[in-house]
Order: C-alpha cells, then structure tokens, then sequence
C-alpha cells in the first residue's frame, strides 16, 4: 500500500466517524486515483511488444535506411500514453523527426502513441548519419501513463541495432603505379606470372607443365624448352593509410573531423579505383576499429567484396590514431610479400616516415605516397625530392559534395 492510498483510508475514516461529507468524498476520489494508478503500474506494460527493425546494416554515407517500429498493445487494458526513447549514438540522423534529449542527456528517437485494447501501430522511418562510423539503436526505455495521463510505470528493454556507414566515394583515375617488373627488375623468387608478358625461354624441367612447352622453339633448338613469363606481383597493393593529419606525437594530436573525414574518402576512393581494375588489395591502418588489435590490418586479396571488406574497415576506423604511423610502417613487411606496392595515403608532411618508406624498397615493396593534405603538392615534391614515387591528390570540393578525385604527378 502507497503512502496516498493509506492517507486516503484515514481521511475516509475520519470523515465518516465526524460525519464530514465533503472529507469522505474527498477519500473515496484520491483513493479510486491511486487504485487505477496501482493498476496500470502493475499491468501497464505488461503485454506491450515493442519491435524496433532496420532494413539493412550498412549503408555508404550519403544513403538511408528504411526502418519500421512497431508497438503491440496485447492485453485488455487501454493505455492514455505509451511513450518509447530509443538511444541512438551521436551523430544519428532520422529524416521524420529531430532526436530529443533523454533522460540521462543523450540522443533518444522519441515516441509516443495512445493505444486502445489490442491495437499495434507502425510507423515509418529512414536512418541515416552525419558522417561515416559505427552507430546504434538502443536499448529502449518504455513509459506508460494511467488514465489520468500520470506516468505509472517504466522499463528498459534491451536490443541494439546497429549500422555501419561507410566512407562516401567519387570517381577517380587509375593510380598510377610504378611497373617494377616490366623493366630491369626481376623477382627474386616464387611470384605469380602474368601470362601475357612473355619473358623468354628456359630448358624443361620434370614436373613443367606440358602447355609451356613451347612447340616452335623446342623443334628449332632440338631439346624441350618452356615459356618463361615475367611476374605480375604489380597488380598486389596495399594501402596504408596514416590517421595522423597533423605533425606531433600521435598521442597529442588534436584533429580536425572534416579534414579527417575527407582523407577518408580520398581511400575509399582509392580503394574503389582498385577494385574496378581487378587488382589484389588490402589496408592497413593504425586506428582503433572495435578490435583488441591496435593495428587495422586487411590481408591483400583479389577475392570478391574485398572492395566491401575494405569500405567496412574504414567505416569503423577511428578519427584518433592508436599508435604511430611509422609502427604500422615496420609490421607492414611482415603482412606483405616482396613485390606489393604500398600505397601510402596521407594528410600530413610525411618527411618524419621517409626512412621507413625506403627500408620498404629496400625489402622489394615499391613504394607511392599519394599526398592529399592541404599542403600535398608540396608534400608530395619533398617525398619525389627524396628519391620516391610520390602523388597528390584533391577532392574537387568538401568531401559531402565533391564529385573527382584528382590525382596528379
């Protein structure tokens, strides 16, 4: 029994003991107020379903997508207001209606019906985001009011729906890479052949495939020779992508999003320039991305949705980097095989790595640093001036309306 209720039982004795009509009216009134109130605090959302559904988990950034919510009153007890906030991670955007602050000061998607015995309702959203990440929906919190609109009961029921939103991608020219095995160069050892670069013959061997056997040769020299062809490890690529865009120690950096977000795309559009070509690649990044790992690492692969896998790590790819560049720099030979080009992209003077870009060459990984800070022609002329291959690269606007991505040098 509530405090108003036994209050009202006292009123209701008293008043009939001193013979005080207005007194007992007065407790029969507040005591049939509590008693509905008791009711619907017990029942209130007892048999209420609440269904909350996104049509999809990710999305590029720019799209939407369509959600449903739907709430089930599945008991006799008619409800004067049911109210439904949904957390939603900031930065959630639902193109129907504003979010509202919740209780605890966070974003909530905000609901609220008045529902009959038995009726569902459903309504219709579309979710997008403010920028590329990881975001979610959820848990709920559940209110219901009694007849007199006086909340009666609250609960918070769990299930999240989370979404990614990838890295937005514009057009771009192929990347220009340097053909390491088309000129003097040779591989060392054990790389894939590219069949349609012919690079001589050699005497058989057992165990030679029968179809290099060149025929026309084999006849002119009177002993069996076999095609020899040059390797195509120049189709392999990784990109490394440098977090970091400004100078200092990774842990003291302060960044700006919208420069961040726009070295984002610039790889995503890289990464999209690369699948269209049918190359092998992969990332390599040092970000945080939901990992006990402080490096993100994609194996290269030529496998199918390799673009997609690549377009998903960079969506949860953080705007902070989780260690210095350059240790990603020095865990990259271990991941590659000589011969992959290393595509480093970055927003910042990378004179400080330029070391660890020629230990690379060294190790036989070709090296092409693609500039695309504010200062990247000049960037991309200190790393040229330093012996490598270097590139710089501008969007044609912000990175939300940009429609190129040109790259020159």
């Amino acid at each position: 029994m509530t405090a108003v209720a036994f209050a009202a039982i006292l009123l209701l004795l008293l008043g009939t003991f001193l013979d005080v009509p207005v007194a007992v009216i007065l407790s029969i009134v507040v005591l049939t107020i509590e008693i509905i109130r008791q009711v619907w605090t017990r029942f209130g959302l007892s048999g209420v379903t609440y269904r909350r559904h996104l049509d999809r988990d990710r999305i590029t950034w720019g799209e939407e997508i369509p959600a449903t919510v739907e709430v089930w009153n599945r008991k006799r007890l008619p409800l004067a207001w049911l109210r439904a906030d949904d957390d939603a991670t900031p930065g959630v955007v639902v193109r129907e209606r504003g979010l509202a602050i919740g209780r605890h000061g966070g974003r909530v998607l905000r609901n609220a019906w008045t529902l009959a015995p038995f009726e569902r309702v459903t309504r219709h959203y579309h979710v997008g985001a403010e920028r590329r990440g990881v975001y979610e929906l959820g848990p709920v919190e559940l209110s219901v009011g009694d007849l007199f609109a006086r909340q009666a009961a609250s609960e918070e029921r769990p299930g999240v729906e989370r979404f990614l939103v990838r890295p937005r991608t514009v057009p771009t020219a192929a990347l220009r890479r340097r053909d390491r095995w088309g000129g003097t160069d040779r591989a060392n050892a054990g790389l894939t052949e590219d069949p349609s670069r012919f690079a001589g013959i050699r005497d058989y061997a057992p165990g030679d495939p029968v179809r290099r056997i060149h025929a026309r040769a084999s006849a002119r020299l009177g002993r069996p020779v076999v095609k020899r062809f040059e390797p195509s490890r120049d189709r392999e690529v990784l990109i490394a992508l440098d977090v970091q865009t400004a100078s200092g120690p990774a842990w003291e950096t302060t960044f700006d999003a919208e420069e961040v977000e726009a070295l984002f795309v610039v790889a995503a559009s890289l990464a999209r320039s690369l699948a269209l070509e049918r190359a092998a690649f992969g990332l390599a990044a040092a970000g945080y991305h939901g990992a006990e790992s402080r490096f993100a690492m994609l194996p290269v692969s030529e496998a199918p949705g390799q673009g997609e896998r690549v377009l998903d790590l960079l969506a949860r790819l953080s705007a902070h980097p989780s260690a210095p560049f350059e240790r990603l720099l020095g865990l990259i030979l271990r991941a590659v095989r000589p011969g992959t080009t290393v595509v480093v992209v970055t927003a910042r003077d990378p004179s400080p790595f330029v070391g660890h870009l020629r230990r690379l060459e060294r190790a036989g990984c070709p090296v092409v640093v693609v500039a695309c800070g504010p200062t990247g022609v000049a960037d991309a002329g200190r790393v040229r001036a330093a012996g490598l291959a270097a590139r710089s690269a501008r969007l044609d606007g912000p990175w939300r309306t940009a429609s190129h991505l040109a790259v020159a040098g």
